[in-house]
């Protein structure tokens, strides 16, 4: 079976920030100002639903999934029995979800800010503590920050406090 491009691209890319973050990926994480990071305790596949009935009740789409530990897991072989899970997740799956009033509103000031749609949260737990899952995202703000357009940091504090509240409200 030939593997599709796309899928080899996020494989690798998984592999690459599995191989980079190490033992200590959850406090580099936790002091990264581009990464927003909420912890929940609970069943993984639960609150990764409850993730999607978040973003969709406050109008975002969702336009992909990615299973990224299945796909390593799936791959080990390739990556290497010893190597593909070194730091001992159980779960990982990324959620592609984007809104329409985000593309109405950055179309309409700067479309170099398109290339933020889709978002990416991703959700994963460790085998060591299956039942804490951590929910992650890049923040539209930080991304925007440095950004020379006058509504860059409004733009990106609005998207990403309406991230924050979907996600939030999902999972409460």
């Amino acid at each position: 079976m030939k593997a599709n491009p796309l899928t080899r691209a996020a494989l690798l890319l998984c592999f690459l920030f599995v191989a980079w973050a190490g033992p200590n990926a959850a406090a580099r994480a936790a002091d990264n100002p581009a990464v927003w990071k909420y912890q929940v305790k609970g069943d993984f596949d639960t609150v990764l639903a409850h993730v999607k009935t978040g973003l969709e009740a406050k109008q975002f789409q969702i336009s992909g999934e990615e299973n990224l530990s299945k796909g390593l897991e799936n791959n080990k072989a390739v990556l290497g029995e010893d190597k593909w899970n070194t730091i001992g997740f159980q779960n990982a799956t990324a959620v592609h979800f984007c809104s329409l009033v985000f593309n109405r509103e950055v179309f309409n000031l700067n479309m170099d800010w398109s290339v933020l749609c889709p978002f990416k949260v991703v959700v994963y737990n460790m085998k060591k503590h299956p039942d804490q899952i951590t929910v992650i995202f890049t923040r539209p703000s930080y991304l925007l920050a440095k950004d020379p357009h006058k509504k860059a940091k409004e733009v990106g504090h609005k998207i990403e406090n309406r991230i924050i509240e979907a996600i939030k409200e999902g999972l409460h």
